[in-house]
Formats: C-alpha cells, sequence, structure tokens
C-alpha cells in the first residue's frame, strides 16, 4: 500500500513539473514521447469533430527543377510563418546552394556575402499580413554574422511569471494529458453530441458550405483585420504598399539581389470566399501600382484545385497545394538568377 503511495506521489510530481516548466512538454514532443496534438491537424485540435480528424502527412519526394547556370551561388533567405517553418520546407526544395529561414516573430542578425546571389522571400499568411505590414519589417538586423535571435521571454521574472501563469499551465497539462487518441476520442463524442443536436461547435473554427470544411474563426468570426471580410480601406492600402517597398529598400540596402512577396491565402478564401463579403486583399496587394517587388500569386490556382488543395482537419495546404507553390517559387527563382536571357 505504501508503494502504491510512492507511485501516485511520484507521477503527481511529474504531472506537476510538466505543467510548471515551459520547456519539458516540447522536449517530449520532439523525442515523440507524447502527441504534440497536431498530429490530426490544428482545426482538428480545437474542435475535436470526429469528420475533421485528418492524420498528419508529411511531403517527402519533392525534386525542384534545374537552376540554370551561374557565376554565383544562390542563397535564398526565407522570412516567413508557419507555411515555410522547419518540418515543412527546406533547402532540398529550393534550387539554392544556400537556405536561411527566420519566423516573421524573431530576428536575422545578418552579414551577407555578396559574392553569392543573396534572394530574400517574405511568406505570410493572409490572415496576419495586415498587422505584419502595418508597419516596415524589423527581422533583419545588420550585423558582423548572421544568426537567428529567437524572441524568448524576457527577464527572470517574465519567465517566473510565464511559468506560473494560469493558461499557459493548463495548456502544458492538455498537451500532457490529454492529447493521446483515448482522450481524443471521449473529446469527439462530446463535440459531436453538441454539433449534431445543438448545432454548436468549438468557438476556435468556423464550419463553412453546409459544414462540410472547416475553417479559421480568425478568418472569418471576428472585426478584427485577420478576418478576410474585414474591410480594407483605400488608404490602409496604400500604407501596406509603402511598407512593403521600404521593407525591400532597406533589404537592397543590406546586398539583396532581389525581393519576393508571397502571401498564402486563408483556407476560407478558397474554400468559401462568398461566407461574407471578401475584401480582396491579396489581389488588391499584388494589383496595387505602386508595388515595387515581384510576388508568387497562388490564390487562383488553389481555387481551381478546390478541397485538394487545403487539409481538412488542419488550416495549411496539402503536399499537392505545397507543390504547387514550390514550382511557382523555384520558376521564379530560376528567372531572376538566369536573368532576361531566361
Amino acid at each position: 500500500m505504501k508503494i502504491l503511495r510512492y507511485i501516485v506521489l511520484a507521477i503527481g510530481c511529474l504531472i506537476w513539473i510538466v505543467g510548471l516548466s515551459p520547456s519539458i512538454l516540447p522536449w517530449l514532443w520532439k523525442e515523440q514521447i507524447v502527441e504534440d496534438g497536431y498530429q490530426y491537424g490544428d482545426l482538428y485540435k480545437l474542435s475535436t469533430l470526429s469528420a475533421f480528424r485528418d492524420p498528419r502527412k508529411h511531403c517527402t519526394g519533392y525534386l525542384p527543377p534545374a537552376r540554370p547556370e551561374s557565376p554565383k551561388k544562390v542563397h535564398l533567405y526565407i522570412i516567413g510563418d508557419s507555411f515555410t517553418e522547419k518540418g515543412r520546407v527546406g533547402k532540398a526544395d529550393f534550387a539554392v546552394d544556400e537556405y536561411t529561414y527566420v519566423h516573421l516573430a524573431d530576428f536575422l542578425h545578418i552579414k551577407l556575402d555578396t559574392a553569392e546571389h543573396n534572394i530574400l522571400l517574405i511568406e505570410t499568411v493572409e490572415r496576419h499580413f495586415r498587422q505584419r505590414f502595418a508597419t516596415e519589417l524589423t527581422v533583419l538586423v545588420p550585423d558582423t554574422a548572421t544568426f537567428v535571435a529567437k524572441v524568448g521571454p524576457g527577464k527572470f521574472v517574465h519567465r517566473l511569471d510565464e511559468a506560473f501563469s494560469g493558461k499557459h499551465t493548463a495548456d502544458r497539462l492538455d498537451g500532457f494529458l490529454f492529447q493521446n487518441d483515448l482522450a481524443l476520442r471521449i473529446k469527439e463524442w462530446k463535440s459531436d453530441f453538441n454539433h449534431r443536436f445543438f448545432d454548436r461547435e468549438a468557438s476556435g473554427v468556423t464550419l463553412v458550405n453546409n459544414d462540410r470544411d472547416m475553417v479559421y474563426y480568425m478568418d472569418t468570426d471576428t472585426p478584427e483585420i485577420t478576418s478576410a471580410f474585414t474591410p480594407v480601406r483605400t488608404t490602409e492600402l496604400d500604407s501596406m504598399i509603402a511598407n512593403l517597398n521600404a521593407s525591400r529598400n532597406f533589404a537592397d540596402s543590406l546586398g539583396f539581389d532581389n525581393v519576393i512577396l508571397s502571401i498564402i491565402p486563408n483556407k476560407v478564401s478558397v474554400l468559401s470566399p462568398g461566407y461574407g463579403r471578401y475584401n480582396n486583399l491579396i489581389e488588391r496587394i499584388y494589383n496595387h501600382p505602386g508595388l515595387e517587388m515581384p510576388y508568387i500569386d497562388i490564390l487562383p490556382d488553389f481555387r481551381r484545385m478546390g478541397r485538394s488543395a487545403y487539409l481538412k482537419g488542419d488550416s495549411h495546404w496539402t503536399c499537392e497545394g505545397q507543390t504547387l507553390w514550390l514550382n511557382k517559387v523555384n520558376a521564379l527563382i530560376n528567372r531572376l538568377v538566369g536573368g532576361p536571357a531566361s
């Protein structure tokens, strides 16, 4: 009986430590000791509706096209978000010699090698474009060496507050205890019951197209600027274009040879643009006469692809959608590197 008490105490201490520590759970995810909660999609994690359980697939086998002969090595830098993070795309997916990625929330201290052909790709999902270009980009920091500086919690007292924050602790405990298949099945029973009998689903998602598709609520049911249905005034559009061009000019001053823009459409913009009065943000940015950089436009292609462009239980693209984007990026890189003759 005493041994049983010690076992229960040990388990309780383990759960308590995982709940308080910001670093243990990510390590458990990395070592695949526990699931990270995204194994069936980020939208499924929010809703736990069984119809949208979509096992995660890793896209493999993509081969970039051959690159035209160039006197310089090609170095691609990406400032991006979750669509281009590690694990989704990497150096092997691009027709380049060198590759550097930094998240839009972090900082890239940079010293360019002018012996290389340096290309900067700015990638952002549609929902966050207006936030990110309300000002100029501040990700690039001139320095004597190139390295990524991640934004951390800050001083010790801030890290302590983070550790004892009730919301973060609850999130860590949920990730540790309730993202396994057994717990998810029980959550599904509750979510399916509420949806079927009360027409109610989790507040983080929106069902569209007669409940056949699921999208992120920030893209639809909010008056905030993340929504694809919140109006964009011409003055705001002009301001974003000015900030884009200023960001490109700053990149030019650091020695970049080319700067490319890529706005990844929200899932709802592809599958249900008639959900409300669509603001046409992507088209208006790309077609603005003041835009001073080349861009990668996949919105028309994705609309032709329909449901095959996005994962059923996730807000990210399928392997087919990713391949289409990579083909367009690599084609543009090859044109820029090859020059007018290409």
